[in-house]
């Protein structure tokens, strides 16, 4: 297992609570109401992402004191107390095991209705609770004001503190030596599968708390990125998009191009140009920049070098989820365009494709940074360079 970063967990709790009571007090809020894992984690320090599909499987109550109550499916009497490692938890409630929320609507408002009451909640601000959830949660507490915070909370965390930073940067080492191990042991005959089975069991063997994704594309064109058991020949290109929860909940998301054997020259040139587009914006990504603009810069020298432009975001933020605040896109494509400041953390990923004989071969690549006064610094190690000397133009 990989050796973690030491970093002081209680100072780190006990900043993210003030920024998050701070909030509270900003906005008049008595209580949040929250249900996203990453919301929970950020407000508790509570682990609850234990498979893809929970993100309805939990509730917490913060109060404002920075601490609060649990709703989990994993115990069905009340627990005190019920995790050491998370110490603002003083109480898990029970909800009905492994069930989607809507499926329960009317055990689920109770419970949490019940708690508001007693708590003596008038204002609470919610994350993702979902419509029908919050009318029948508005139902049995007509005193109660639910205003959502969603957007602003997203914002609030925006801004990394030096150990959220570190921790990142962790993520990224060892999903970094997932990516070499797999482009390493990628030979003709092997499938899209077997490639990402050896990223993936070097994460697992790293210590990583979750796997997030898990995508390959071999000759499959854009917007295909699932593996599908498509055979690696010699000569091809490849790209897959790997990522982690690692120590603490924080995520990793890179991508990475591989080669069997020596590409064709077109191809060469193509990988040549895609990172020289993702240097470019490297380059425009500053604290003070529109992320539009940077995206325009990535596309711009693609677009300009007879490439496909990203035919999609160029990146997105990083932090308790893969993939957060801020979009990088075009201005007309979010609804903020929203400004580099000093202490994000970012991916960029640009990508472009070559048709060859007919056939499509898309070429990506994504690294995780932090924004610093002077620029962008890697939290990644940086992509391989071409495998062969050929001519590019």
């Amino acid at each position: 297992m990989t050796s973690w970063p030491q970093y002081d967990a209680p100072a780190l709790r006990a900043a993210r609570a003030e920024r998050v009571t701070g909030f509270m007090r900003a906005r008049h809020l008595d209580h949040l109401l929250l249900t996203g894992f990453d919301s929970i984690r950020y407000a508790l320090d509570a682990r609850f992402q234990i498979i893809s599909e929970g993100f309805d499987w939990f509730v917490a109550i913060v109060d404002g004191s920075g601490e609060g109550e649990v709703f989990v499916p994993w115990v069905d009497e009340d627990v005190i107390g019920p995790d050491p490692d998370a110490p603002a938890v003083r109480i898990a409630h029970p909800l009905p095991s492994w069930a989607p929320a809507l499926s329960q609507t009317e055990y689920w408002s109770e419970a949490v209705a019940a708690a508001l009451s007693r708590l003596g909640a008038r204002r609470v601000g919610f994350d993702l609770v979902d419509g029908t959830l919050l009318e029948a949660l508005r139902g049995r507490c007509p005193k109660v004001e639910f205003v959502g915070v969603a957007r602003d909370l997203y914002d609030l965390r925006a801004i990394k503190l030096p150990s959220e930073v570190a921790l990142l940067e962790a993520a990224s080492t060892v999903n970094c030596v997932a990516a070499d191990a797999a482009i390493d042991g990628a030979r003709s005959g092997m499938t899209d599968y077997d490639v990402l089975s050896i990223a993936m069991a070097s994460l697992q063997s790293a210590g990583v708390e979750y796997l997030t994704h898990s995508l390959c594309n071999i000759r499959r064109g854009t917007g295909t990125w699932f593996a599908v058991g498509q055979t690696l020949r010699e000569g091809d290109a490849y790209f897959f998009d790997i990522g982690c929860y690692g120590r603490g909940g924080y995520a990793s998301d890179i991508a990475r191009v591989g080669f069997v054997g020596e590409p064709p020259a077109r191809v060469s040139q193509a990988y040549h140009h895609l990172l020289e587009a993702h240097r470019v914006g490297e380059e425009a990504a500053r604290p003070g920049v529109r992320v539009a603009d940077a995206h325009a810069a990535i596309n711009g020298y693609l677009h300009r070098q007879g490439f496909p432009i990203t035919p999609y975001g160029t990146g997105h933020g990083i932090g308790l989820r893969a993939c957060e605040p801020p979009t990088i896109h075009r201005r007309d494509r979010t609804s903020r365009d929203e400004t580099l400041i000093e202490g994000m953390t970012i991916a960029l990923e640009p990508e472009t494709q070559v048709e060859l004989d007919g056939v499509s071969i898309l070429l990506k690549v994504e690294d995780n940074y932090v924004v610093e006064s002077s620029g962008l610094r890697r939290l990644t190690s940086a992509p391989r360079p071409m495998p062969t000397s050929a001519i590019v133009s």
